[in-house]
Formats: structure tokens, sequence, C-alpha cells
């Protein structure tokens, strides 16, 4: 199988993002998983693929701050859970790897690291304090949305905060960062992106009482050709957050009349639904040229009925509710790989997709040791 780079290479001459038609070049899609922390794998194999993107263009290795944005070679960016919140942060607002890295272990630090639980037990409805996950998710649009480099809507831009709370920081990888004495972005940008040059992104939300097997909906920072948009004002992190509430995790969240609870129903690995979004409304008779999907990890081959010892690290054991929570998590996680078998052997050939055109991209054990860094 030919690798994604050959389809990703293909650059245009403007630099302009395709305008959004039925007719045009092959589209180029990417899909983000769920799965906990563990979502830090997916970055890595990313940036590897932005790494020999550059090498088949430019005939040569990139500097750390060569290397290319996703933003700038896909078309939609869309995920769920841990997979939600990364697509944010490389669509939305248009963070090289290096950056959303950065983000993204000071983000789960925040979350992971007030866990209510008791030696692995908790002791509360749920595993982690939404309010964590809130404040990072608005200090990371605060951060990136002073720019149109990055997330700046100028429709969209209100609220501007102009301090921040945390201490100024000389530099990251190379890269000058904002100090006190600097402007911010606002904190509650809209998820919804004006600018014709955007990529599309969308993260996936289960509205409260959705039975098993019902579908997600789409929270997306554009107008859909299918249908109307669950919650026209939904800022850019309350679709985190919506996209991150499970019922282990994390508690509903409200946005406008809707609730949003995955109490179940919801997949980790979206990639059906992301290649209907692409094919069937918003560019229908289009040519797919590259489908990529990328895991937080699968489990290693052998482990049979061993399975299970291998997951501890996503949550504690649990007990009463927890307990079947938990295996509701596992069987979830488990099912990434039933997904991805499912477009390779029906789903693809269905939507009219060239099986040569799609790639999965997986660790089969993650990036294990990232864990115990939040949980010392």
């Amino acid at each position: 199988m030919p690798e994604p780079i050959q389809h990703l290479s293909v650059v245009e001459s403007t630099g302009l993002r395709r305008k959004d038609t039925t007719k045009g070049p092959p589209l180029r899609i990417l899909s983000l998983d769920g799965g906990g922390v563990r979502g830090y794998s997916m970055l890595i194999l990313l940036q590897e693929l932005m790494h020999r993107t550059y090498v088949e263009i430019h005939g040569k290795a990139p500097k750390r701050h060569e290397i290319p944005k996703p933003c700038e070679h896909f078309d939609l960016i869309a995920g769920t859970g841990t997979g939600g919140l990364i697509a944010i942060m490389l669509g939305r607002l248009r963070l090289d790897l290096e950056t959303c890295k950065d983000v993204y272990v000071r983000m789960t630090k925040r979350v992971f690291e007030t866990d209510k639980t008791i030696a692995g037990i908790p002791y509360r409805h749920t595993l982690f304090k939404a309010s964590k996950l809130e404040e990072a998710i608005r200090e990371c649009v605060r951060e990136h949305t002073l720019n149109e480099a990055e997330g700046k809507d100028d429709t969209s831009a209100s609220d501007l905060d102009l301090h921040s709370p945390l201490s100024p920081r000389s530099s990251v990888h190379g890269r000058p960062q904002r100090s006190m004495t600097m402007r911010w972005g606002s904190p509650n940008a809209l998820l919804y992106d004006s600018r014709e040059n955007r990529t599309k992104t969308a993260v996936t939300a289960v509205y409260k009482g959705t039975p098993k097997g019902g579908k997600a909906q789409l929270l997306r920072s554009y107008d859909s050709r299918a249908e109307p948009a669950p919650e026209f004002e939904c800022t850019i992190w309350q679709a985190g957050r919506a996209t991150s509430a499970t019922g282990l995790a994390f508690k509903p969240i409200q946005i406008g009349q809707s609730v949003f609870i995955d109490e179940g129903a919801g997949k980790y690995n979206p990639s059906p639904q992301v290649l209907d979004e692409a094919v069937r409304n918003e560019w229908p008779g289009r040519e797919v040229g590259v489908f990529v999907s990328i895991g937080t990890g699968k489990r290693p081959n052998g482990t049979g009925a061993q399975q299970h010892l291998w997951w501890e690290g996503f949550i504690g054991s649990g007990m009463g509710d927890f307990a079947e929570a938990r295996r509701r998590l596992i069987a979830k996680i488990e099912g990434c790989e039933d997904t991805h078998e499912y477009m390779v052997k029906e789903y693809l050939a269905k939507r009219g997709v060239n099986q040569e055109n799609y790639y999965r991209l997986n660790v089969e054990v993650g990036v294990g040791e990232f864990e115990t860094k939040f949980k010392a």
C-alpha cells in the first residue's frame, strides 16, 4: 500500500485552501479516535506523517519549525473525545504539531492530576473535574485566537481578554511565547470559522438519552449543507467539553437547549461518520484522495483474555457502576479496530472510496509511559 504522503504532498500553487464546491482536486480527510490521555500517540504519528510529507515535497528533512501544519494539507479534520480536542487544536485553531503537543501535555496534566479517586477507586460520579478541562480549553483558545495564522476569526472576535493568569514563558521549542504585556485572544471564540481559507473542523458529541447504537451529532466550524447546527452559538471550549463528555470521565454539558453526555451510545472511532460528512454532506461527487484514520493505541497481539490488563492505565479498577462503565470503555477502545476492519471490508466500497487511499495509523501499545507522568 502506498504511503499517504504521496497524496498529501500535492499542494495548490496558490497556497490557498480550495473553495467548497462539489468539483475540485481529490479530498484529504483526517479522522482522530478517542481514547483518553493516550491520545498523545496520535500527535507523534501525525508529526511523523507531516515530516515525511515535507521530505516528499522539498527533498530534504525539515527543521522543527518547518514541519507542515495538518491544516495546510487536510480539507476536513474531525475527531471524538481526545481526538476531538486535537482536531479543534489542529483544525479550528490551526496549531502546528509542536505547539499542539505542548498544549496537550499542559491540558492533560491539569485535568488528570485532579482525578477524583482514592487508590484508583472513584469517590464521585465522574473521574475528573469538568471545570479543570473547561479552564484548560479556554486557556488554549485564549492563547491561540490572537492572530489569523492560528484561530482568530474577525467576525467572532469578542470578549478579548487582555491579561492572563499564567506566568510568562520565554520560549517553547524555540518559538517565542506571549507574555503578560501582550494582548490575548478570546477564550469564548465561536467554533464557527468564517474564513474562506479555513480547514473544516468537526467533533462528535452525543445528546443525553441517545440509545446505544444511536447517531452522534457533529459540532462543526462551518455551515453544513445537510443539516442545521445543533447549536449555532457554540464556542470552541464548549465543543471541546461536549466531545469529551462521557458518563465515566466528565459530567454532562448544556449548550443552549442541548445537553451532551455519552452514556454508552458513542463510538471511539468516528471514521464512518467522518467519511459520510465529506462525501455525502459537504463534497458529494468529489473523489477522496486520502483518508487518514489515527488511533490512540491497540492492545498487543496475543494478549487474548488478558487484554483488560493492558487497559488498566486508562482508569482505576473502580466498583459498582464504575465497573460496568469501565467495561463499556474497554469495549469502545477495542471496538476502534473493529470499525477499522468494517471500513476496509465494507464501508469504503459502499461510499465509492478506493481502498488504496485509506490509511489506518495506530501504535500497538500507545504511549504507555506518558500517563505515569501525571500520576506521580
